[in-house]
């Protein structure tokens, strides 16, 4: 698979993770509720289901290209940078927007919405919007990159048992063939 249509597919798993987790999150994530530690647990609990989702995707594609012999190490952090291109651009846009006292910034409200798993650390910290956005849009890539090089791993491991099995099948038939 390219390298740019990776990205693109990994930048169409954030935004479906991205939607579902929007649907789900009046029900889910307490919006009424004044319970703290509910809304962090929950809050966490967003964070890392994207976070596997991503894991999952990236190192199955880092698996599918262990098998190909097309494996590059690099290929999942352009990937994550690509995915990471228009929470770049609304980080960017957020920053720069000119607006009077109180007034709402458009391009915050949208990359609250791109980033939507991160809503918890948003609402905690948000005397420190949009800048503290930046942090998840830079672990993405990070993230997408160490989970494609576990596909390599994962490679290694199903050679490795399938080396075993093949050894075990043929002692067992060298004792079929003593008797």
């Amino acid at each position: 698979m390219g390298l740019i249509r990776q990205g693109l597919k990994l930048l169409g798993t954030h935004a479906v993770m991205s939607l579902v987790q929007f649907i789900f999150m009046p029900g889910l994530f307490g919006i009424f509720d004044e319970n703290e530690v509910y809304q962090w647990i929950v809050g966490l609990v967003y964070i890392a289901i994207f976070w596997l989702v991503i894991y999952a995707d990236m190192s199955n594609r880092g698996l599918d290209d262990a098998k190909k012999d097309a494996f590059a190490p690099y290929k999942g952090f352009i990937a994550g940078l690509i995915a990471a291109v228009p929470a770049i651009v609304l980080y960017l846009l957020a920053m720069g927007a000119e607006r009077p006292h109180n007034a709402i910034n458009l391009f915050e409200v949208i990359l609250r919405g791109w980033l939507v798993p991160y809503t918890k650390i948003f609402v905690t910290f948000e005397k420190n919007m949009p800048d503290i956005a930046i942090i998840p849009i830079a672990v993405l890539p990070v993230i997408s990159g160490i989970s494609y090089i576990d596909g390599l791993r994962k490679r290694k491991k199903i050679l490795e048992a399938l080396k075993r099995a093949e050894a075990m099948r043929a002692q067992r038939s060298k004792v079929n063939m003593s008797f």
